[in-house]
């Protein structure tokens, strides 16, 4: 995987490599012209009449100088700030949207970041089969408890337990179903990160009782059976309350990690790229004319992208 290195990018490096170049140029120059504004301000001459109207109007003379041109100085610097707040955004999301091809490692990390995001959909689609799983542990509870106070079981009594325990073994295995989900996506995450990720993985979601265990119920006695279910539904509730909020927190810290090892991957090699630019890119060229040029392109960049929210909100207003 090692996509050729788009034309946009390589533009926009060069943009930067000039800007670099022109913020060195002028800070050097900003330095000078502070150091001689403090060597003139040692010449300030006396006030009243110990100094002449000559010297005082040549030390105003020198110090307004090289204060226009410290305004000037820092009126480029500060176009050179636009510069590079818009190249670093630019160069950014033009390298996000390389990488993926450009690089393996990146595509690694980027890919790992979705599956996290796959995996959180999973594990909250468990959230309403544990609700379910409650409900009905719960209803077949009421039920048994029903049962304890009588022993005389009309066959009503009978098809209602029967009807619910088929409904809670239903949900049993809606549940495993979700389960698996979650454990396949985990499995798709372990693909892709097991070498590279150092240990890194996702938390395993709970085990919740299943269809077999239902099977088992059902020829338990009412206390037992009780029991059970009660257990049962509890473990449910606190994972609606609690542990699927831990689980996601988890999850969403792997997604971090994942996407800051993308950021590590992405300033390595924008590091290179850069240093190749200046190396590359550029000729010797006058400072001024290098900054009207950037600007342009700055504000080129500015109008396309308005054009774009425009056309975008446009398509979405017809819809």
């Amino acid at each position: 995987m090692n996509a050729p290195l788009p034309a946009e990018i390589a533009s926009l490096l060069q943009d930067e490599a000039y800007a670099i170049l022109c913020r060195e140029s002028l800070v050097e120059e900003m330095d000078k012209i502070k150091s001689a504004k403090e060597k003139i301000l040692t010449t300030r001459p006396p006030f009243g009449m110990l100094a002449s109207s000559e010297v005082r109007q040549e030390f105003r003379t020198s110090l307004r100088a090289a204060m226009d041109n410290e305004a000037g100085l820092q009126g480029r610097l500060d176009q050179i700030s636009q510069i590079d707040a818009w190249l670093k955004a630019a160069i950014e999301s033009a390298l996000q949207n390389y990488l993926p091809q450009g690089s393996q490692d990146y595509h690694i990390c980027h890919e790992a970041a979705q599956v996290v995001g796959h995996w959180e959909h999973t594990i909250q689609a468990l959230h309403d089969l544990a609700v379910a799983l409650a409900r009905d542990a719960h209803a077949l509870n009421v039920l048994v408890k029903g049962g304890t106070v009588s022993d005389m079981k009309t066959p009503l009594v009978h098809q209602t337990r029967a009807r619910t325990l088929a409904n809670l073994r239903d949900t049993a295995l809606g549940m495993q179903a979700g389960l698996s989900s979650v454990l396949d996506v985990q499995q798709e995450f372990i693909r892709l990160c097991d070498a590279q990720a150092d240990g890194l993985k996702l938390p395993s979601a709970p085990a919740f009782h299943d269809a077999v265990w239902v099977d088992h119920v059902a020829k338990l006695s009412d206390s037992q059976a009780g029991a059970e279910l009660g257990a049962c539904e509890t473990e449910c509730r606190t994972f609606c309350a609690t542990g699927i909020i831990a689980l996601l927190r988890e999850g969403g810290e792997v997604r971090e990690s994942c996407i800051d090892a993308g950021r590590a991957i992405l300033a390595k090699y924008w590091r290179q790229l850069r240093i190749h630019a200046q190396q590359h890119y550029v000729k010797a060229r006058e400072v001024d004319e290098v900054i009207a040029e950037l600007s342009k392109h700055r504000e080129a960049a500015d109008a396309k992208r308005r054009q774009a929210t425009f056309e975008n909100a446009t398509v979405a207003h017809l819809r």
